[in-house]
């Protein structure tokens, strides 16, 4: 300010004040119009994406809603953005009711729809408790009816021969991933087994009853297949089925006696539906399912995502 210096102008010569005023008053202009220009650029620059904001405004933005972010707290990407892993479940919400004999005529085999119990949220829960903290998760849909299965008929010796497995699991990843973009990807899906000796199979969760000549056995169980893609060319990483005994191979397992290569566990005669539809609103065999499910993924997941390997899975079929 030049209050005094303005005072000693005025005495001293009126002239001189005159051609102060109007030389300053054009500057004190500009610098009004600088003053605004420049608060409105800095609320420009605060306000893009994609540039950094003062703390005050992110803890304001935090404060006013969690959307977008998962019951942990880490961030989900939008469908189309990058994340560090996209999760896929490719299970189904179905229950599988059989019995099995000596002769063909024993077998039994019924699917029942279970969407009550809540397996595929369950399985993403899992997978993404197993990720690092601090890693981006995308959960994406997958539309079986976008996939045909497979014509088995058609799997001849020549076919399994000749097939490039690994070609057709990189391109039905790269399919089901389309639209987002993602540094790995984790494939839940079902996984299958023989039982016993026998030529017979068991896929997904389910119950069996096997009829023997020395009495009904009866098998809960609960087989899932874990896959991990490399975001950049869908290649497999890693992949094994989901064990609760980590520390042995299937193959060994299955040498020791083990029924089912997977987790099942033995369970009373009574505890077979006499009616195929009644195991869906059955809770026991659905706390079961749920536990076995939950137990095998938290101990095989941890391994995948690690640098420890899993138990060699070489004997391992899934579908």
């Amino acid at each position: 300010m030049a209050t005094g210096r303005d005072k000693e102008y005025r005495s001293s010569a009126s002239w001189g004040w005159a051609v102060f005023d109007v030389l300053a008053r054009p500057v004190a202009i500009a610098a009004v119009l600088w003053c605004f220009s420049t608060s409105a650029s800095a609320q420009t620059q605060s306000g893009s994406p994609g540039t950094q904001t003062a703390g005050p405004a992110v803890k304001q933005a935090k404060s006013k809603s969690t959307t977008g972010r998962e019951a942990t707290g880490r961030p989900v990407p939008a469908a189309g953005n990058s994340c560090d892993f996209g999760v896929v479940v490719t299970t189904g919400d179905e229950f599988t009711v059989l019995t099995t004999g000596l002769t063909v005529f024993q077998n039994k085999k019924t699917v029942v729809p279970i969407p009550g119990w809540g397996l595929n949220d369950l399985i993403f829960a899992r997978a993404r408790a197993a990720i690092p903290a601090g890693m981006s998760v995308l959960r994406i849909p997958h539309n079986p009816a976008k996939f045909p299965p497979r014509d088995e008929s058609k799997d001849t010796l020549k076919d399994r021969l000749l097939r490039d497995l690994n070609a057709e699991l990189a391109e039905y990843m790269r399919q089901v991933a389309k639209g987002s973009n993602c540094r790995h990807y984790i494939q839940i899906l079902n996984s299958i087994s023989p039982i016993g000796s026998s030529n017979y199979t068991v896929r997904g969760f389910g119950i069996l009853n096997q009829d023997v000549v020395l009495g009904r056995r009866i098998y809960l169980y609960a087989l899932a297949f874990i896959r991990i893609f490399d975001g950049h060319d869908f290649s497999v990483v890693r992949q094994s089925s989901a064990l609760i005994n980590v520390h042995h191979s299937l193959m060994v397992q299955r040498l020791l006696g083990r029924q089912i290569s997977g987790p099942y566990r033995e369970l009373p005669a009574e505890s077979f539906p006499t009616r195929s539809e009644d195991a869906a609103g059955n809770p026991a065999l659905r706390d079961g399912v749920r536990a076995m499910l939950t137990e095998s993924l938290d101990k095989t997941l941890p391994l995948l995502l690690g640098a420890r390997p899993a138990a060699r899975q070489s004997d391992a079929r899934e579908r």
